[in-house]
């Protein structure tokens, strides 16, 4: 960077015992440069909210925490988050998931790519970092590589992530008659999740609040969506790396509606499908030939993975999900 820095306020959102890694994460936006950090304890345990609290009180008002009366889901929490950082008289937000290492150097990348897009003359900007498992070399490659390698649904004919003409594609792929169609290889972003997210307080405030009413999941995407559906550009900074280190997954890798029925979080798998479900049928056409038969396709695959799992007791959950994506109810409609 050149020239006076900008001011930066850092936000975060923490639950539960998470206490420590949320401690870490403020020490390292710190050391990164941040002028202030904001905290949403988000219904920690009384030991938890102790630790957060005493970090405070020896930071000199440089670190800030503003508890919530339970755990609302991260989507009120970042709302909050959002707004009080907003609040802090700040050029700058920088959010972080609470378990989410900034790299050295990360906010500064980000920053300078935020100006590059500016001095494009783009009005609506933010910066994403590259967000990898771990900072080694070899595993921040795989995951550019990943991120790059193969298409995702288009959110415009799919049904909670199925899209037939993909996986056509996919089988073609494999048997060698077609070759990989890869992502595009430029660095915007069509949406970003909250962890690492760098962006104009300006910006923040002209998009509004994340939809607290999403509770969990996808109310990161539907909220950085805004920038782009309003003519602005969300960079991804692939030299800027925060460290999110996966952990134990309630939903295992493979294939996603197989993997639906093998979760351990019933509300999660709802929360995560109703909202994914609701993101798409507010893209593109709400219903279209394209559309209905995908719906039907993610409804066979629902019926082959119960027999194969036999974890029957996740159908009432993926139909109540659905259910409540399609009528439009949103909410705490299953507590967390």
């Amino acid at each position: 960077m050149t020239g006076s820095r900008p001011t930066v306020a850092g936000a975060t959102v923490t639950y539960g015992a998470r206490h420590a890694s949320c401690l870490a994460v403020v020490a390292r936006m710190v050391e990164e440069g941040v002028d202030t950090v904001l905290i949403v304890d988000n219904g920690s345990v009384p030991a938890a909210a102790a630790a957060l609290d005493a970090a405070a009180a020896q930071s000199g008002g440089r670190i800030t925490v503003k508890r919530m009366p339970r755990n609302e889901g991260s989507a009120p929490a970042f709302a909050a988050a959002i707004a009080g950082a907003c609040d802090a008289d700040t050029e700058y937000v920088w959010l972080l998931d609470d378990d989410n290492l900034a790299q050295p150097g990360a906010l500064d990348r980000l920053l300078a790519a935020d100006r590059a897009l500016r001095d494009e003359g783009v009005a609506l900007t933010a910066a994403a970092p590259l967000r990898a498992p771990e900072a080694d070399a070899r595993t921040i490659a795989h995951v550019v590589a990943t991120e790059t390698a193969r298409e995702s649904p288009r959110e415009a004919i799919s049904f909670a992530g199925v899209e037939a003409g993909l996986y056509a594609r996919r089988l073609l792929e494999r048997l060698g008659v077609r070759r990989p169609r890869a992502r595009s290889r430029g660095t915007d972003l069509a949406y970003a999740p909250y962890g690492g997210l760098l962006a104009r307080a300006e910006v923040l405030r002209a998009l509004g609040l994340p939809r607290a009413d999403f509770v969990l999941y996808g109310d990161d995407l539907e909220y950085t969506s805004r920038i782009v559906a309003r003519g602005g550009r969300i960079g991804h900074v692939r030299d800027a790396v925060v460290v999110d280190p996966r952990g134990e997954r309630w939903m295992p890798p493979g294939f996603e509606v197989r993997a639906m029925f093998l979760s351990t979080s019933p509300a999660l798998l709802y929360y995560f499908l109703r909202n994914r479900l609701h993101r798409e049928l507010g893209t593109g056409r709400r219903w279209s030939i394209p559309r209905a038969g995908n719906a039907a396709l993610f409804f066979a695959l629902c019926a082959g993975c119960a027999i194969v799992t036999r974890r029957w007791s996740k159908l009432p959950i993926i139909r109540r999900a659905v259910g409540d994506a399609v009528a439009g109810r949103l909410g705490r409609q299953v507590e967390i």
